[in-house]
C-alpha cells in the first residue's frame, strides 16, 4: 500500500483530512508529547505509532 510521505507533522496535518481527524480526537497531553517529535513525523502511519507509544507511558 502506498503512503505518502510528508515534511513534518504539520505538513501532514494541513493536507490530510484523516490524520488531522485522527489527531484532534487524541487526548491533549498526547497530542502535546506528539508535538515534541514532529519533524520525526511523515505518515499517517508515524502519526498512530508515536500516538499509541505516548498513551502507553502516559505523557
Amino acid at each position: 500500500m502506498f503512503t505518502r510521505e510528508y515534511r513534518d507533522l504539520a505538513d501532514l496535518l494541513l493536507n490530510n483530512a484523516r490524520a488531522q481527524n485522527y489527531y484532534k480526537g487524541l487526548p491533549d497531553n498526547v497530542q502535546q508529547t506528539i508535538s515534541h517529535s514532529s519533524s520525526d513525523i511523515r505518515t499517517m502511519r508515524s502519526l498512530r505509532h508515536f500516538a499509541k507509544a505516548a498513551q502507553k507511558t502516559g505523557r
